[in-house]
């Protein structure tokens, strides 16, 4: 099969060694979430450090979500996601040997880069694939997601055998291995020949390019962030309200990320057959019809079974977001879907760090969900749908204007040929007696 046919038709190998790199990131990306009831009793933490350490790893992975994006879409995504995995591995095998609250900041700080790894397989895996498969294409990478379940899940098994600090030497190793196969297994699609490729500034200046770069953001800011936010939280949460076990937490916990992250496929699939718009407006409701569920007091199975139909609701939307970035921004998937991959992010950063000092100051979670119910509220103020139709129209206006221009400078090059083979058939007239002659 050649190159233009594997453009067409997409590259199975790619999308799962994609998806798998982006699961031991994730992992990794994840852990001091399922290791925070540990480290707490080991420091002695406050709920408001306990967020801070939850939110460290998440703000690294944010920043250079951006930077990283360029760079896939300048250098490819094999070359990218390799040295990405290779740099996180010292960190977090170093921070197995912290003896203070101190360096495990310092250490998450530096292996949170590893959350930039979903900056780098949304543009390599779209770039394999046609537009109508985008959408379920993504939806599968992104059940790399299923990574924080693995951490949630495995990592109290091997601090209750081995202590807290083994995780992150067990969680480390799968990073170099993974970085080598990716290396030598992936492959970066196909590009155009004779393009000349984009400069850093030329990147920059796609984020001026449409406002909708910022509707996505804001949108993934909500629904990515609220992931990673109660991923992180949920242990902690289920312990101090229905005092359950590390280990049971760390399940039910699992259970949600493995919910919201398969269903993160049905979100792209039903972003390539419904509007966008109208799937991001009828999850928000839906989410703040939840959340203020929440703040009634209700038992251990029905609040559990209330972060299950979040879980849905957030898989979800991320797949839509998602699908709408490479459908918009189809040349700079990239570098867009690193700006919003910033933003969710940069949600999961300062989510867990508020509802924790709320938590801190209020000792009860009810005016941290109505926080988190306000940010739905932004959101759907952003969901007009002249928001849309105005990227719609521009788009139909710029192709009108293109298209004239064209149909111009075709007239003109038939009537310079016109002209040009006139002056010939003159010059053959007059040259025609002569050569007689």
């Amino acid at each position: 099969m050649n190159n233009s046919a594997n453009a067409l038709h997409g590259n199975t190998r790619v999308l799962i060694l994609a998806t798998v790199a982006f699961a031991v990131c994730f992992a990794g990306w994840s852990l001091f979430g399922s290791l925070a009831v540990y480290i707490k009793a080991e420091f002695n933490l406050s709920s408001t450090a306990v967020g801070l350490l939850l939110a460290t790893p998440v703000l690294l992975g944010s920043i250079v979500r951006v930077p990283i994006g360029i760079l896939t879409d300048k250098y490819g995504g094999r070359k990218v996601f390799s040295v990405l995995m290779l740099f996180t591995f010292f960190p977090m095998f170093l921070a197995g040997f912290a003896q203070s609250y101190l360096l495990l900041l310092v250490c998450g700080f530096f292996f949170g880069a590893v959350g930039a790894s979903f900056a780098v397989g949304i543009p390599q895996v779209s770039q394999w694939y046609p537009k109508e498969k985008q959408g379920l294409a993504l939806g599968i990478y992104g059940v790399g997601n299923v990574g924080t379940a693995l951490a949630v899940f495995g990592a109290p098994f091997i601090a209750e055998s081995a202590g807290w600090n083994k995780a992150f030497f067990c969680y480390s190793i799968p990073l170099l291995l993974m970085a080598a196969i990716y290396w030598f297994f992936s492959a970066d699609a196909p590009k155009p020949e004779n393009v000349k490729p984009q400069t850093f500034n030329d990147k920059l200046k796609v984020y001026k390019s449409s406002h909708l770069i910022w509707v996505f953001s804001l949108f993934y800011f909500m629904t990515f962030g609220f992931f990673v936010c109660f991923a992180l939280l949920l242990p902690t949460y289920l312990r101090d309200t229905f005092d359950v076990t590390p280990v049971k937490a760390g399940t039910l916990t699992s259970i949600f990320v493995f919910i919201a992250t398969f269903t993160r496929i049905l979100g792209g699939y039903l972003g390539d057959i419904f509007s966008g718009r109208n799937l991001l407006t009828l999850l928000s409701l839906s989410l703040i019809g939840v959340l203020v569920y929440l703040n009634m007091n209700s038992s251990l199975t029905l609040a559990v079974t209330a972060f299950y139909c979040m879980a849905i609701l957030l898989g979800i939307g991320n797949g839509v977001v998602f699908k709408l970035v490479a459908e918009y921004f189809p040349k700079d998937t990239g570098t867009v879907g690193g700006m919003v991959g910033a933003a969710g992010g940069l949600g999961g950063f300062f989510l867990p760090i508020i509802t924790g000092t709320i938590k801190d100051y209020t000792n009860n979670n009810s005016l941290g969900f109505i926080f988190i119910s306000l940010v739905c509220l932004m959101c759907l103020s952003f969901m007009e749908k002249k928001t849309f139709i105005k990227t719609d129209n521009k788009t139909e206006n710029e192709e009108k204007i293109s298209t004239v221009i064209d149909n111009e400078m075709e007239m003109e090059m038939e009537m310079e040929v016109e002209v040009e083979e006139d002056i010939f058939a003159g010059i053959d007239e007059k040259m025609e007696p002569v050569m007689q002659k």
